[in-house]
């Protein structure tokens, strides 16, 4: 199994279109981890998830968060190691500080957090990945095939480094 966090933006790509980000996240082998906000942050695009699906959000809103748990291991915050939780707030505290429990989460399980959040991806490629490891859907991919993890964060840190 590859354990991964998943940014919200990655669930609800999932849920919206068919395509990689959605064949991937169903793979077999991807075990899906994240903490409880990203079933909050679901919530607030159930407007556009609905209307995409065609069911209402009455219907929807109690489908996902009975759902999400099933699909995703969802983790609550406080889990996390206090000083884990900080330091992920220092990280992101100049750019979107709600994306903390994200990184905290990866961080404490010492596990890539695959998002399409180029911020973050740029952010875990300037620190050499030493902080945390963020990866895209090309690099869950690559980790799924059995590349070696140095050869996704080399492939990582061309692109989002230049």
């Amino acid at each position: 199994m590859m354990d991964v966090v998943i940014d919200t933006n990655i669930l609800v790509s999932a849920l919206l279109t068919p395509g990689r980000v959605r064949k991937t996240f169903l793979h077999p082998r991807i075990r899906p981890h994240a903490p409880k906000r990203v079933i909050v942050e679901a919530l607030r695009h159930a407007g556009k998830i609905s209307r995409h699906i065609g069911i209402s959000e009455e219907i929807l809103k109690p489908l996902l968060e009975q759902t999400l748990p099933v699909w995703v291991n969802i983790h609550e915050e406080e889990v996390i190691p206090q000083p884990v939780k900080e330091k992920a707030k220092k990280l992101v505290a100049d750019t979107d500080p709600d994306d903390w429990p994200f990184i905290a989460l990866a961080m404490h399980l010492n596990i890539p957090l695959w998002t399409g959040d180029k911020g973050l991806l740029k952010m875990s490629a300037e620190t050499g990945f030493k902080q945390f490891i963020a990866v895209d859907t090309e690099g869950v991919e690559m980790l799924l095939r059995g590349d070696p993890l140095d050869s996704v964060l080399e492939r990582m840190r061309g692109k989002y480094l230049g």
